[in-house]
């Protein structure tokens, strides 16, 4: 959903709604080639109007590695509809895989369905309610979880602990895979809610996975990006060349172009993490994390 802070007003696009609800001011604005959905200020989402289920924003694409690691999944699970835009792209390649979006606020799900193209049938759904609670109390298991309500300023809590990791955990398939987008970095003083994150997925999945946007090296680590990191249920772990081989099979315009992208992007070095605390609904202190 999140895809990096962007400007609020400029001279050429044209606003075709906006709306304060009980979670965002949401506005959408359109070009002649593009619609955006906006909450607060923050790019949610980006369609290219010749191809709606395009990719547009890179974070998705890297978010859809979770696809690389479980090839074969069948149900996938979206906590945060945005413009739906992953929702909408696996249907049409997939269109036998079952999906399920859970969305907080019904304003974002009118939205969605008004402006960005977002369908439903017998193989596409979409549920008003809060994530974790619709997580807790479904009996459907999942090969893909992917969390996608994550924004710079506002994090809810409750995604975001330990006892939540646990649950979808338990909700996904053997190797099954939860991907998640945050929004910070991995060095500096926008780090900690991201290094607190990483820590905290470390007690529960035996697999991380964590991609920095802007790549993997020097200061570009310090600055605030998506994060897309995959947390998975499977034992052995897979090389970047592997994923990579994989993405290339998978194909279908999904994954960062050129696949290369991948490996650079990669971080697998170490993190300070001495100065977080692993994150409990009993213990989530996000006023001291969150500075963005």
């Amino acid at each position: 959903m999140s895809a990096m802070l962007a400007p609020l007003g400029r001279g050429w696009a044209t606003t075709l709604y906006e709306k304060d609800t009980g979670y965002h001011h949401i506005r959408v604005e359109e070009t002649r080639e593009r619609r955006y959905l906006y909450f607060d200020g923050t790019l949610q989402s980006s369609m290219d109007r010749r191809d709606p289920t395009a990719l547009e924003l890179l974070y998705s694409r890297f978010a859809s590695l979770g696809l690389a690691l479980r090839p074969d999944t069948a149900n996938a699970l979206f906590i945060g509809l945005g413009g739906g835009s992953m929702a909408k792209k696996y249907h049409r390649e997939f269109p036998e895989m079952e999906i399920d979006s859970i969305e907080i606020d019904p304003d974002v799900i009118d939205v969605a369905r008004r402006f960005f193209h977002f369908r439903e049938d017998a193989h596409q759904r979409v549920h008003s309610g809060d994530g974790r609670e619709f997580l807790a109390r479904t009996e459907a298991r999942f090969d893909l979880i992917l969390l996608d309500a994550y924004y710079a300023d506002n994090m809810p809590f409750h995604l975001i602990t330990r006892e939540f990791f646990d649950t979808a955990r338990r909700k996904l398939t053997p190797e099954g895979v939860l991907v998640l987008n945050l929004i910070g970095s991995l060095r500096g003083p926008d780090s900690a809610v991201v290094r607190a994150a990483i820590k905290t997925l470390s007690g529960v999945f035996p697999q991380l996975y964590t991609f920095p946007t802007f790549g993997n090296r020097g200061q570009v680590l310090s600055e605030v990006q998506n994060i897309v990191v995959l947390a998975s249920k499977a034992l052995d772990r897979m090389s970047m060349k592997e994923m990579e081989r994989r993405a290339t099979g998978l194909g279908r315009d999904l994954f960062p172009d050129p696949v290369g992208k991948i490996r650079r992007a990669h971080y697998n070095g170490p993190l300070e993490q001495d100065d977080v605390e692993f994150l409990t609904d009993d213990n989530a202190p996000f006023d001291n994390l969150v500075r963005l």
